[in-house]
């Protein structure tokens, strides 16, 4: 059987680095490597294919012209489809109008159906017919997570033989040089890392840490890594209601996150829903103790952390500080090290998208 060829989506490598564009990356310089497929990326820049792929001679670019996504999905995917005539188009999440060839979706997650108080109704309205067509029109249907795959067989009617997991990796973390933060002593601040939103639940962190604010060592910090994704007054409030006890910072190299993974008491993950939940692996796979909620993708985890806690249970969240400050850590770092990257690889991803394309061509 020839090799197929896989035309890819990757107008979000034209942006700043997103979940999505990590995922494309790691998955086709994966597949890339192994000469398994010939693969296509449309991107409006050449730049970005050199930059996020600058060892991969066997990815070939396509050029976007349209900077519009209506657009794209409209008239120019149909135009690339008759031009390059591909085995396969991958998109994520929203597929276009006409359809010439078979097709490739991932939906990372549909959170929005699950817990739908954490995000506006138009966004619901809207993806939940976009993202349910493009998923029931597509060849294969890809996800990161089983929580994921559940929700997409329960909300989009799609069998569940027919949904494969692809998940993230967490390669890149563990080939970090670590790259020391400035301002931050070693073991003596805890750490979280994700976008800043209701469902994230930080605010619960900072309240907890306060609870504890006179067990703590002189200096301790609380450091937020991440942007403002909603609007999130409860945040604002606890952030200024706790002062100098949090430091929040953005933007930060794969080194400086290795660098705080390694070296915080803990980190510490209170989100209500995740359609994955890479952080909480990072920090085990970086050296550091890791502690997350255990609820919707993240019960998943819970063998390849240092324990897990009801995120909606302030008292819990205390308890999970207080042993980290304690040293109390109850299961092996090496043994979740290497069962992490074991589970949570690119090559694994690829290994499955690679045996979801022979099954659909034989």
């Amino acid at each position: 059987m020839s090799k197929p060829v896989i035309f890819v989506d990757g107008h979000v490598l034209d942006g700043k680095p997103q979940g999505t564009s990590t995922y494309i990356v790691g998955l086709y310089t994966e597949i890339a490597k192994r000469n398994t497929a010939e693969i296509l990326i449309a991107t409006e820049q050449e730049n970005s294919i050199k930059r996020w792929f600058p060892k991969q001679e066997n990815i070939r670019w396509v050029p976007l012209t349209a900077a519009n996504k209506y657009k794209r999905l409209a008239v120019e995917f149909d135009r690339l489809a008759e031009q390059y005539r591909p085995d396969y188009m991958h998109f994520q999440y929203i597929t276009p109008l006409r359809k010439r060839t078979r097709w490739i979706n991932t939906v990372h997650d549909l959170l929005f159906l699950d817990l739908p108080q954490y995000f506006p109704l138009r966004y619901r309205l809207q993806n939940r017919l976009l993202f349910g067509l493009s998923a029931r029109r597509s060849d294969i249907v890809l996800t990161v997570s089983e929580y994921s795959r559940d929700a997409i067989g329960r909300h989009f009617g799609i069998p569940l033989d027919n949904i494969h997991v692809t998940p993230d990796g967490i390669d890149s973390i563990s080939q970090a040089n670590p790259e020391a933060v400035n301002g931050l002593t070693p073991g003596n601040f805890f750490v979280y890392v994700s976008r800043f939103e209701p469902r994230k639940n930080q605010d619960s962190l900072v309240r907890a840490l306060r609870q504890i604010r006179s067990d703590l060592p002189d200096g301790f910090r609380l450091v937020l890594v991440g942007n403002p994704a909603l609007h999130y007054p409860a945040l604002n409030a606890e952030i200024a209601a706790a002062g100098d006890l949090v430091c929040c910072l953005s933007n930060l190299s794969f080194g400086a996150l290795a660098w705080l993974y390694r070296n915080a008491t803990a980190a510490l993950y209170p989100s209500f829903a995740e359609g994955f939940g890479i952080p909480p692996l990072e920090a085990v796979v970086a050296g550091g103790q890791s502690y997350c909620a255990a609820n919707t993708a993240m019960n998943e985890l819970a063998d390849c952390v240092h324990g897990t806690f009801n995120a909606g249970d302030l008292d819990e969240i205390v308890a999970v500080m207080r042993a980290s400050l304690a040293g109390r850590f109850p299961k092996d770092d090496m043994v979740l090290r290497m069962r992490a990257l074991d589970r949570y690889s690119w090559n694994r991803a690829a290994d499955n998208l690679l045996d979801a394309i022979r099954r659909d061509r034989a």
